[in-house]
């Protein structure tokens, strides 16, 4: 507990800094003994009162810390505990130590760059000699330890879908034959048409139109199922993964690989309350004369991009067959891990019987720990059969562009 710690100054931040350092080079056996492994230190606390500590900026503190951390140093947070006034009492809270060393690393107020600290009995205090060996010696028993029997489960199901894909093989070419009979046909129509008078017609020329319309129907008819893929992204609900550590050891760096067996594809999750209607190979060439700067300028919609962090999140490191990946930058001591059910979509497409379940392969590996574990895993497929949907969606747009036409 420390009553006397401004955080708006740099001697408050340096007793952060200094504190968090040492705090995870403890022994990670004995610091798991408690608060599974996690370090606190309560900031505006005394024993006998309890005033917290002025307002700060949480960004001048992290840069502050991580002068002498290192970005990818040790793993931290911090919490604020609302009191009467304006003040707050803040928890600083240390991940539990993985057996890494972490050296200081600048110069500070009661710190020098290149000393490790060591969080002791209510003190942080420069490691002694014997300190640092029995923390090298650690670090080599690392090396050789195994990686604990982590369970790694896909929650959810596969959604397995029967369709006919001499169907869509058919519209294809249909929609191929119409693109090409229209090409040099004049864009006058349309709210946007006295653009297209004044020049701002057609921006493709008739050879590039061409090249991207083989190019689409090449495409489409060596994987007629990759049409369905905008519409199996919103209708399916997302899988999740699981990761379960059962021992009282924290991982640093996990990563999970996922390969499945079948021919399953692994899609992004799409929202499936999106304004835009549900449609096939919605990424098919625009039609001639439907690229003009009106048409684009009219069809265009910027959604807004957020950057979103990786770690915790499923990434898709190939569509089909499945293979997914999960980045952890720490899986703490018996730690259950979920990922959001939002990230991403497995679909099975086939003509025939979906199958009741399919397999998949996984690997972990720890970024310090030299040991590979490996597993199998089962995911139920529910079955869906979009045959006659298909069909009625394919002979609906067939009636809507013969009635545009008319």
């Amino acid at each position: 507990m420390k009553s006397d710690v401004d955080l708006t100054a740099k001697h408050g931040r340096h007793k952060v800094a200094k504190f968090i350092l040492g705090a995870a080079n403890r022994d990670p056996a004995k610091a798991a003994k408690r608060f599974g492994g996690h370090a606190v230190m309560l900031l505006g606390v005394s024993p006998a009162v309890t005033a917290g500590i002025p307002p700060f900026e949480a960004q001048d503190l992290e840069r502050e810390i991580r002068k002498f951390t290192g970005a990818s140093g040790p793993g931290w947070d911090f919490e604020r505990i609302k009191i009467a006034g304006q003040n707050d009492v803040i928890a600083i809270i240390v991940d539990p130590p993985t057996a890494r060393i972490w050296p200081c690393l600048a110069d500070g107020e009661g710190m020098s760059s290149g000393d490790i600290y060591i969080r002791g009995d209510g003190r942080t205090e420069k490691a002694t000699g014997g300190e640092i060996q029995a923390m090298l010696a650690r670090i080599s028993v690392r090396e050789s330890v195994e990686l604990p029997e982590i369970t790694v489960e896909v929650v959810g199901e596969v959604t397995g879908v029967q369709f006919d894909s001499e169907r869509i093989v058919t519209w294809v070419k249909e929609v191929t034959e119409e693109y090409l009979h229209d090409v040099g046909a004049p864009s006058s129509s349309g709210p946007f048409g006295i653009l297209a008078h004044q020049g701002l017609m057609e921006q493709r020329s008739e050879s590039a139109f061409r090249r991207q319309v083989e190019q689409w129907k090449s495409t489409s008819l060596a994987d007629p199922a990759s049409g369905l893929h905008d519409i199996a992204a919103r209708v399916s609900v997302g899988v999740q993964l699981r990761v379960t550590n059962p021992v009282a050891m924290s991982l640093r760096d996990v990563r999970i690989d996922i390969e499945f067996d079948d021919s399953v594809r692994a899609l992004q999750w799409e929202d499936p309350d999106r304004d835009d209607r549900l449609d096939l190979f919605p990424d098919r060439p625009l039609a001639w004369g439907r690229h003009s700067l009106a048409d684009v300028l009219r069809s265009t919609n910027i959604a807004p991009f957020v950057a979103r962090d990786s770690d915790g999140i499923l990434q898709i490191r190939q569509s089909s067959p499945a293979k997914f990946s999960l980045s952890l930058t720490l899986l703490r001591a018996k730690e259950v891990r979920l990922t959001e059910a939002d990230d991403i979509v497995l679909v099975l497409l086939v003509e025939d019987h979906p199958p009741d379940q399919v397999s998949a392969r996984w690997q972990l590996t720890a970024g310090d720990v030299h040991d590979l574990r490996e597993g199998t895993l089962t995911v139920p497929v529910s079955r869906r059969n979009w045959t006659g949907v298909i069909a009625e969606m394919l002979d609906g747009r067939a009636a809507e562009e013969t009635t545009g036409d008319q």
